[in-house]
């Protein structure tokens, strides 16, 4: 998604031929959809900036256009991997960009999951308000309480966990795209960070701000 986006500025801001980033689009919409996942073979153990994990990217996203503008695949021509693909990028904003990204949209699963959790909770504490138990503390009984109330306990800790998922979650929106290597937006034009950010959030669905 951010390769994609990034072509579509670039070729705005007259960086890369239109016809190139029209291809790039086409790639990463293959590679969005799971159509070459078995070129994505690197391991974890990596440099901490993922720069072999951006270059994999680059570099299956060219060879894909490469092959749909007639080229020969490895040639880097018409297509280049780190002057076309990864124009006015860095390892160092692309992948914090992409991990927020991720986790973004993983936490959001976990939160559809974990409210569908509470809310069995809820109906099962609703369902058992009249359910006589003895409560136990220090693993011995101790006073009597509901199984409604047992369980709306376990559906209030969820609820609170949810809630500092979301906190988090609204953290992860603030990336760093555009900063390139080193925050300062070095080899990327003006009015770049401005226009990839707003399209990123447009085409992702994550409501992502620098």
């Amino acid at each position: 998604v951010v390769k994609r986006a990034a072509a579509r500025v670039n070729a705005t801001l007259g960086l890369i031929p239109a016809r190139t980033a029209e291809a790039i689009v086409a790639a990463a919409d293959e590679a969005l959809a799971g159509g070459h996942a078995g070129e994505f073979p690197l391991a974890v153990w990596q440099t901490g900036s993922g720069t072999q994990s951006n270059m994999n990217a680059n570099e299956v996203i060219s060879n894909r256009a490469i092959e749909m503008m007639g080229g020969v695949k490895g040639s880097k021509k018409p297509v280049h991997p780190n002057d076309h693909v990864n124009a006015s990028q860095s390892t160092n904003d692309v992948y914090p960009t992409a991990l927020r990204m991720s986790a973004w949209i993983g936490i959001g699963e976990l939160l559809r999951e974990m409210a569908a959790l509470r809310q069995a909770f809820e109906a099962k504490a609703h369902e058992f308000a009249d359910v006589l138990k003895i409560g136990r503390t220090q693993l011995q009984d101790a006073v009597p309480m509901t199984l409604g109330q047992e369980l709306m306990a376990f559906a209030v800790m969820i609820g609170e966990d949810e809630q500092r998922l979301n906190e988090a979650r609204a953290l992860l929106t603030e990336v760093n795209l555009g900063a390139t290597a080193v925050g300062t937006g070095i080899n990327a034009p003006a009015g770049y960070m401005e226009t990839v950010v707003p399209l990123l959030a447009q085409i992702s669905g994550v409501p992502v701000v620098s």
